[in-house]
């Protein structure tokens, strides 16, 4: 069986639910002071990054000082030999950067974090005095460097450690002026022109309004950048509280619906089992008035019985933990014919014909869950198909696992699409078409669909049919996944 073509015209894919993000709640406290240890440890190896583009910029403008035309036409002094070899620091500082970086992949403690990340920023700060000295520390705007480095620092860290990064700034910046002003020094700059070196010896205030006027920005800078980093830390620690907060009630609301549904479960079952031993004869004949009250009792029972399992079934799906499932290879082929034996008898007793063209292809995934899945696609392609229609079931590995389920059923507007997942769900249409439906096997299986990073596109069109496309990841990712 070839792939068919999409169902007409309306479609929707559930979003898949992001892996990688912080747990709400975790490191909450460290949030009011600076981001919490994995976005740190992300963090390293993005100023990494950042500076091997430094060290390609230091690479070029020394390489461009050989070029005998580029500088004296822009009235600079060439620079052959400092850029090379404050790259060159650069660059093997960045491998001992990165080299301690993998060490902190994982559960890292959050001293050796802020270890790196001080080492990074003190080595900076020291490169960039250097660069200052031999640019120009009063002539050029070069010092400004120096507020990259305080900014970075404002957003990363609390505001006592942001200030001690502008106080280093500072005491570096004024140890550079006083070290050229007093001869310790010899001044450099790249202006071909002294003039304006010249015009600073003459005028000794001006060095001194200078240095002050820029670490005077720097501070304003510091308190503004802080100040606003703070407040918006402030308000990712409220927004993870709720959060926390709201996953606990979650948790205790999912608590309460286990404990009723369970409670739930043998009442229902000892009345269907009267209702049974009644419609048997057990008590005797019953008139067709009472067989009919009875049937009526028996099929409610059905129903409630029903949605006690999906609600159960769901209530464990959602307070299951990702890493305490049992991940597993498994053929998909399987678990399609397993769940198409589930609804078989459904099938044939609405004289529906089940097409299958299910070809063996392995996924990483959860069994039971997995089952529960496409049992509900399956049996809702049934369910909401015309008596004497057909269902189309195929997987195979096309650029990944893939499964799909397509029925010629009533079909699902535009419009409703988006909300098919939503929790006791029902369009008026089907209400009309099945009243016996509960409303969760959508949400179950939007819930395993999160849990495995399933990708579950829907095409449907009124009167014409549903068609569910499932891909999966590849194996790889579903490892990482489970793990």
């Amino acid at each position: 069986m070839t792939e068919v073509e999409p169902v007409q015209p309306g479609s929707y894919e559930l979003p898949v639910q992001a892996s990688d993000t912080v747990q709400p709640g975790a490191a909450i406290g460290t949030l009011r002071d600076s981001f919490p240890e994995p976005l740190l440890v992300k963090n390293i190896r993005w100023f990494c990054t950042l500076r091997w583009i430094v060290v390609s910029l230091f690479v070029a403008y020394g390489t461009a000082s050989f070029i005998p035309s580029v500088f004296p036409y822009l009235s600079l002094v060439p620079a052959t030999g400092w850029p090379f070899v404050v790259a060159g620091i650069l660059a093997l500082a960045n491998l001992a950067f990165l080299n301690h970086a993998k060490l902190l992949s994982g559960s890292a403690a959050p001293h050796r974090i802020k270890i790196n990340l001080w080492s990074q920023i003190v080595t900076d700060l020291l490169v960039v005095t250097v660069v200052v000295h031999f640019v120009g520390s009063l002539e050029t705007y070069v010092p400004f460097l120096y507020l990259f480095h305080i900014v970075l620092a404002c957003i990363f860290f609390s505001r006592r450690e942001s200030f001690a990064v502008t106080l280093i700034s500072s005491t570096l910046y004024v140890a550079c002026v006083t070290f050229e002003s007093t001869g310790i020094l010899a001044p450099a700059s790249i202006y071909a022109n002294t003039a304006v070196r010249q015009r600073l010896e003459l005028s000794p205030a001006l060095p001194v309004l200078n240095t002050v006027s820029a670490i005077t920005i720097w501070l304003v800078v510091w308190y503004l950048a802080s100040h606003l980093s703070a407040l918006l830390r402030a308000m990712d620690a409220q927004l993870a509280e709720t959060n926390r907060r709201l996953e606990e009630a979650q948790g205790e609301r999912t608590k309460h619906m286990l404990r009723t549904t369970h409670e739930l479960k043998a009442p229902f079952a000892a009345i269907q089992a009267n209702t049974q031993l009644l419609l048997k004869g057990y008590c005797g004949v019953l008139s067709d008035d009472v067989l009919t009250i009875v049937r009526r009792i028996a099929d409610r029972c059905q129903r409630l019985a029903n949605e006690i399992q999906e609600m159960l079934q769901l209530a464990n799906l959602q307070a299951a933990k990702i890493e305490s499932l049992d991940w597993i290879e498994l053929d998909l082929a399987e678990i399609v014919r397993w769940s198409i034996s589930q609804v078989q008898q459904t099938a044939d007793e609405r004289r529906i014909i089940i097409e299958q063209d299910v070809r063996s292809v392995q996924v990483i995934g959860v069994e039971d869950h997995l089952k529960m899945l496409f049992s509900n696609l399956l049996a809702n392609a049934v369910l909401y198909s015309y008596e004497g229609g057909r269902v189309r079931v195929w997987c195979l590995d096309g650029h990944g696992p893939i499964a799909t389920v397509e029925d010629h059923g009533i079909g699902i507007a535009p419009d409703k699409l988006p909300h098919i997942f939503d929790e006791y769900y029902r369009t008026d249409e089907a209400v009309r078409h099945n009243k016996a439906s509960t409303g969760l096997g959508l949400t179950i299986v939007r819930q395993v669909a999160q849990t495995h990073r399933i990708r579950v596109r829907v095409e449907s069109s009124p009167g014409v049919g549903t068609k569910f496309i499932v891909r999966f990841p590849s194996p790889s990712k579903a490892v990482e996944v489970g793990t």
